[in-house]
């Protein structure tokens, strides 16, 4: 009997083989595409197709290998997932059709919600879980789900072939315009390893690869022409020769980009190859430069607001922007987008007036769509959404790179979703920008790697640090300009020191990093209240980072924060002795902060009794060539407990 029954098998076999009714290859793929999908393998189809970054970082889930790992990171970055909590994903568990769905809307990062009359018309529609309604209804109104269906069956798996179709639908139904964008680089044009900054070259490369894929702009949020020795010792010029190479589209100025003075700003833009635009920048009452700029993308006509920050008449030199006045970007914001947007498909800010501002503009311009930001050197990973318009900002330094999704469903802006791109091994940078920069790097090089000095201890110019308490490279600098001339007091602004000096040999370069604006040493005078009125002013804003926050030589004060602002100085000694109110001082300072910059009214330029010329940074290296000791953070700026 069971010879026969290995008889009736193999017979049968053959007969299915002959008739051609088992075919292998044909069974193996049809099971494939019927196999259900794992949570992880549709995060993992998500992420590539909207080109997410993949970065190094952690997750809170503890059941996740390290392939997955990047994706999930990703997702949770962009908020796809939410709700995260230290707890098993579950990657291999089968995906079903309303978690999936989720994913993709959420993904998109609608601008409304949608009526949940279409989701229903389902017969089904009670089974789907009620925390995933909002989602669920806006996949039915826009499209993604068949509402011909005459049931969603949310819980059953998602198949790969389902999958694949998902995607196709999410690719084909809605239209994806990219923005690319820079902003508070600073001068780091060129590609620093060390400090992860991607530079123009790379950021290049990304462009084009995303411009091979989307209809994309490349725009620039301001404060890119001065920072660095690349741009300080041509004025900006490398930047404007790399940008015009990297067909940029747009760029609202930034009060840095006012440094070498209104006249250098307007020949570096008669150079640009693209609009330099802002709306709120006046010069003697009328505009300094063109307010706006219209682009036109794959059939969509896209309005860019230039707007600067009105505190730049406190945040660059005075003496370069005579004349101009910043009005208010909120007033002026409603006022342009009144004007343009029933000529356009899209509003959006390019703006450098900083996250708090921009997040006013969002919550009450109704009309902006979109806000790209720069100034307040603010992370935001993925666009947040407000009352009427989304905010992005991608940090500083070319750290991060901006990377904004305009989607689009028939015709109309429903969503704006976007990443953040960061340094790793395998971006690359465009030879072409390379071989452009090059012979700027060059004279740069061979001319600051000179080694004029050397430190045993670090000098301390972090931003944290310089922005909020005394630090020894504070007075290492401030000692300086009170001993060249000969002054009772010097005072400096922590936001005028922009990097730190590590141990070892030290080079035109790292001084002119941790100096590197025009600023030049002068003498001036100030009464005893003045001196008072300018510590309250320096520590006004404490604990919070403050560019205005003085660095003192000659002089030393308590402050109490839990104390109102503006009556928060307790004690000043000026060379040991309590200050008089009454009495005059001479005061070494900055030119900056001597035509009152940073908002020191109490100084003024009819005070000036010297203007020595002489740069803060040559002032630093006749310091260090001195040999004399480096001194320490010696209780100059003390705090109350």
């Amino acid at each position: 009997m069971k010879r026969l029954k290995q008889f009736v098998v193999v017979v049968l076999a053959v007969l299915i083989s002959i008739s051609g009714l088992w075919n292998p290859s044909v069974t193996d793929a049809s099971w494939k595409e019927n196999a259900p999908v794992t949570k992880g393998e549709f995060i993992k189809q998500l992420v590539t197709t909207l080109g997410i970054d993949l970065q190094d970082g952690e997750v809170p889930y503890t059941d996740v290998d390290a392939d997955l790992k990047p994706f999930l990171e990703a997702a949770i970055r962009t908020n796809i997932l939410t709700d995260i909590t230290e707890t098993p994903f579950g990657p291999n568990d089968k995906v079903t059709r309303e978690q999936a769905y989720v994913f993709l809307i959420r993904s998109i990062n609608l601008r409304d919600s949608y009526s949940m009359d279409t989701l229903k018309e389902f017969k089904d529609y009670q089974a789907i879980n009620p925390a995933y309604y909002q989602e669920l209804s806006a996949a039915a109104e826009l499209g993604l789900i068949d509402k011909n269906s005459r049931t969603f069956q949310p819980k059953k798996p998602v198949t790969k072939y389902e999958m694949q179709t998902m995607f196709h639908q999410y690719e084909t139904m809605f239209e994806f315009i990219t923005v690319i964008h820079t902003n508070d680089l600073h001068g780091r044009i060129m590609y620093n390893e060390n400090n992860k900054e991607l530079g123009l070259a790379k950021i290049n490369e990304i462009a084009n690869k995303v411009r091979r894929k989307n209809p994309t702009f490349l725009i620039d949020l301001g404060d890119t022409f001065h920072g660095t020795n690349y741009v300080n010792i041509n004025r900006g010029q490398a930047a404007v020769d790399a940008m015009n190479a990297m067909n940029y589209d747009a760029m609202v100025p930034g009060n840095h980009d006012f440094n070498y003075g209104q006249d250098q700003l307007l020949a570096l833009r008669d150079e640009l190859n693209f609009p330099l635009i802002s709306a709120n920048v006046l010069k003697d009452g009328s505009p300094f430069l063109d307010s706006y700029t219209i682009i036109e993308k794959n059939g969509k006509k896209i309005a860019l607001i230039g707007l600067t920050a009105t505190d730049t008449a406190v945040k660059t030199n005075p003496a370069g922007i005579e004349g101009i006045t910043f009005e208010d970007e909120v007033t002026v914001a409603t006022e342009m987008v009144a004007q343009l947007k029933n000529e356009v498909d899209v509003v959006v800010g390019i703006s450098h007036s900083g996250v708090d501002t921009d997040t006013t503009i969002a919550n009450e311009v109704d009309g902006i769509d979109v806000i790209f930001g720069g100034h307040s050197h603010s992370t935001i990973e993925s666009p947040i959404k407000y009352k009427y318009g989304y905010v992005t900002q991608a940090f500083e330094h070319g750290k991060a790179l901006g990377h904004t999704n305009l989607i689009f469903h028939d015709g109309n802006l429903v969503g704006v979703n976007g990443f953040l791109y960061r340094d790793s091994e395998d971006k690359t940078e465009d030879p072409a920008i390379v071989e452009i920069l090059q012979p700027y790097k060059e004279q740069v090089d061979k001319e600051l790697n000179e080694v004029i000095a050397t430190t045993s201890v670090k000098l301390d110019g972090e931003r944290t640090d310089v922005r909020t308490k005394e630090t020894n490279l504070g007075n290492l600098i401030t000692d300086a300009m009170r001993s060249k001339l000969g002054t009772e007091i010097a005072v400096t602004n922590g936001g005028g020191i922009r990097a730190s000096i590590q141990v070892g040999d030290i080079t035109r370069n790292h001084v002119l990093s941790t100096l590197p604006f025009d600023n030049t040493l002068v003498k001036t005078t100030l009464t005893g209240e003045e001196v008072l009125a300018s510590l309250e002013h320096s520590v006004r804003l404490y604990p919070s980072e403050n560019g205005g926050f003085l660095h003192v030589s000659g002089i030393s004060f308590t402050f109490d924060p839990k104390k109102p602002a503006g009556s928060r100085v307790v004690e000043v000694l000026v060379n040991g002795e309590p200050l008089n109110l009454t009495q005059t001082y001479s005061v070494a300072t900055n030119n900056f902060i001597a035509a009152g910059g940073d908002g020191y009214t109490m100084f003024s330029l009819e005070n000036v009794e010297f203007d020595s010329g002489e740069l803060l940074s040559t002032i630093l290296i006749e310091a260090l060539q001195s040999n004399k000791p480096i001194p320490s953070v010696e209780g100059r700026i003390k705090i109350t407990p």
